[in-house]
């Protein structure tokens, strides 16, 4: 139960969207290790992502793709100065209360990894700036029968995965900080086709909310199962009320420029990176895309630095 006062919720959850808002226009890089974090780090991103290697060879090994090893974690946030994320098992409570033990910047709740039913019953009120009026205060308490985290009662941001508004709303609900594309494939087998299908679904509901009339509106609250005190926030905001990245097989600069064109807030790009040719050169390369991503002429150039579309991945 969240017994904490109304305003201390407030106050740390509008806190924890300030800080992912500094990541807006930037890109995420997932790593596997010092050499590589320091690799991205060089070329300009603005936080990294462990991992434990692919995805296939871990679970033939273990039988279950677990969260990273916390000792590799701590390496790279002694090698780096940019922010550390953590990526966690759906559901996971324990996982994620580690690894802000271990002073991760934030926690990245992945089905990458094998989800968990949470080990809790939870019940809490979520952010309050959701509520319909001051009757919800005591009649609407977020009941947790889904097998996600609850965000709130933790100090640090959540970045959680959607592939529709739905599930974007409900996310942002449930308290995360960041929104980020999702898919069901391992990220090394992932098409980066399917990143752009749900970026551009999330984005035309989007559309559809920002143009919505008062009868629209709660049409839409409706198949969405959101509450239209959220859908009404994002109508006048005409934005998602945190940021939004694409993530899945992203590691082509004109993809990146394409995904900020469409709307993105920013890039999470694949480990896939790491196998190309020259992947300093293609990181660099990346964090210009997302800069100049409106200049043609730039882009132009990106793409003859890349040798084209560059070497694909081994």
């Amino acid at each position: 139960m969240n017994i904490e006062p109304e305003e201390e919720t407030r106050r740390r959850f509008g806190n924890k969207i300030s800080f992912m808002e500094e990541f807006k226009g930037r890109t995420i890089a997932v790593v596997l290790d010092q050499v590589q974090a320091q690799m991205a780090e060089d070329a300009g991103a603005v936080a990294v992502i462990p991992i434990d290697g692919i995805k296939q060879t871990v679970v033939a090994v273990e039988g279950v793709q677990r969260t990273t090893d916390l000792s590799t974690i701590k390496k790279i946030m002694s090698r780096v100065l940019i922010p550390v994320i953590g990526r966690v098992r759906v559901g996971h409570v324990l996982e994620a209360k580690a690894m802000e033990a271990a002073k991760v910047a934030c926690i990245d709740e992945s089905e990458y990894l094998n989800p968990i039913m949470s080990a809790y019953n939870h019940t809490y009120t979520p952010y309050f700036m959701f509520r319909e009026g001051p009757d919800d205060a005591n009649g609407f308490a977020y009941k947790m029968e889904k097998r996600t985290i609850p965000k709130y009662p933790f100090k640090i941001p959540f970045i959680c995965g959607a592939a529709d508004m739905s599930e974007v709303l409900q996310q942002i609900y449930e308290g995360a900080s960041m929104i980020r594309t999702k898919c069901a494939d391992d990220e090394e087998t992932h098409d980066a086709s399917k990143t752009f299908e749900i970026v551009r679904k999330i984005m035309g509901s989007l559309d559809d909310i920002i143009n919505a009339d008062e009868t629209r509106m709660y049409q839409l609250a409706g198949s969405y199962n959101a509450r239209p005190a959220l859908l009404q926030m994002i109508k006048e905001q005409r934005r998602l009320p945190v940021p939004f990245f694409a993530a899945g097989s992203i590691y082509m600069p004109i993809d990146v420029a394409m995904l900020m064109a469409l709307g993105c807030d920013g890039v999470i790009v694949s480990n896939r990176v790491f196998n190309i040719l020259s992947p300093e050169t293609r990181l660099e390369n990346i964090m210009a895309a997302i800069k100049k991503y409106k200049e043609p002429e730039e882009l132009a150039k990106i793409i003859e630095r890349s040798g084209g579309y560059g070497p694909k991945p081994k």
